[in-house]
């Protein structure tokens, strides 16, 4: 802590707060005797994740070789790549020994039932689609190693959930998307229940909390995923706006819409795939940012038309196009949020496809 920065009286505090702490534990009406804490901190503390985060900050300073830790929070993932399968392996071995040695060296434990590691590919492409049966270990052993070992390799997984999202290794979501739809579904009883009591500027309150905060949560990434995968999807999201509005089965789709003054889940992965490319902005009133065919964003070269799906391609492809149409880019976010629901909310279904139609 003193190397962060701590230092004097707040130093002191900690020291006096860590040193010497006991703890007990209670199992039904068996109550442990008291031990001191040699290491960590007291179990249900307020100031223990942050102590916790501080403590575990250094594995993203860690040099691993062509990868990265991508840090939340307790979840860290690990992110390799390399031109063939084989100077994958070789660099997620490397680099999952380093930390491994860094979590032994500072006395903590690696949970080997619950890290797993995943191979990502293109589907369809037979050079990468199906990765050699290669095996990366959790060494304990002693270094270097060598030859045979008898220590624990990591499981290997088709699916990964990090972060609420289930991430596949064709990078098509589709097994979110599904988990997603069928978790909507169970709130159409809710609506059907909580029509009858509340008006409809309520039940839109109560949609925008349960429903669209589902749907929107990381939808920048999973958004850009083909439009017959979210057929269900949007499906789910008419049929819970019908219930809640009282509408027949066969209610006009663009009707249901424009009454519930809602947006589909196309025009929601648009919305906040703009607003989180304005977020990356930074203005610059100059004389050729106000001109109408001014692209605030460049755009970055793509080889393969699934990486254009991703946000590191809608982003600036989206701002670009929308921005010449509602110039948003020198309103604050606050603004650019509202002008951009405004203007998709007209919208029609042919429209909104014509504005993703590099991912159709």
């Amino acid at each position: 802590m003193e190397s962060l920065g701590i230092r004097g009286v707040p130093l002191d505090l900690f020291k006096d707060y860590l040193s010497e702490r006991t703890q007990r534990v209670r199992i039904g009406d068996y109550l442990s005797d008291e031990r001191v804490l040699t290491y960590g901190t007291p179990q249900g503390s307020v100031i223990g994740p942050t102590l916790f985060l501080i403590y575990v900050n250094d594995i993203g300073m860690l040099t691993l070789p062509k990868g990265r830790a991508v840090m939340f929070a307790d979840d860290t993932a690990l992110v390799f790549s390399g031109n063939t399968w084989s100077e994958v392996y070789e660099r997620a071995q490397s680099g999952f020994n380093i930390v491994s040695k860094w979590l032994r060296s500072n006395l903590l434990t690696l949970n080997n039932d619950k890290t797993h590691y995943i191979t990502f590919s293109l589907k369809g492409n037979p050079s990468t689609s199906k990765a050699p049966p290669y095996t990366i270990l959790a060494h304990t052993c002693p270094e270097p190693h060598r030859g045979q070992c008898p220590c624990t390799p990591l499981q290997k997984a088709h699916t990964v959930k990090y972060l609420g999202v289930i991430i596949d290794k064709n990078l098509g979501f589709h097994e979110h998307i599904d988990a997603l739809n069928s978790r909507l579904r169970k709130l159409m009883y809710i609506f059907k229940t909580i029509r009858c009591v509340l008006d409809t500027q309520r039940l839109k309150a109560v949609y925008f909390a349960l429903v669209q905060s589902v749907l929107t949560y990381c939808i920048t990434i999973w958004g850009g995923a083909p439009k017959i995968r979210l057929i269900d999807l949007e499906r789910t999201q008419r049929a819970i706006l019908k219930v809640a509005l009282c509408k027949p089965y066969r209610f006009p789709t663009a009707l249901l819409y424009r009454e519930a003054e809602v947006l589909t889940v196309r025009q929601l992965f648009i919305l906040y795939t703009l607003l989180k490319q304005h977020s990356l902005l930074v203005y610059n009133q100059t004389p050729s940012s106000v001109k109408r065919r001014f692209n605030p964003v460049q755009r970055l070269k793509l080889l393969t038309k699934h990486s254009k799906r991703f946000f590191c391609h809608m982003g600036g492809f989206l701002y670009n196009k929308v921005n010449r149409v509602v110039p948003i880019f020198h309103l604050t976010k606050a603004m650019s949020k509202r002008t951009l629901t405004n203007y998709l909310k007209w919208l029609n279904y042919d429209d909104t496809e014509a504005m993703l139609s590099v991912i159709v």
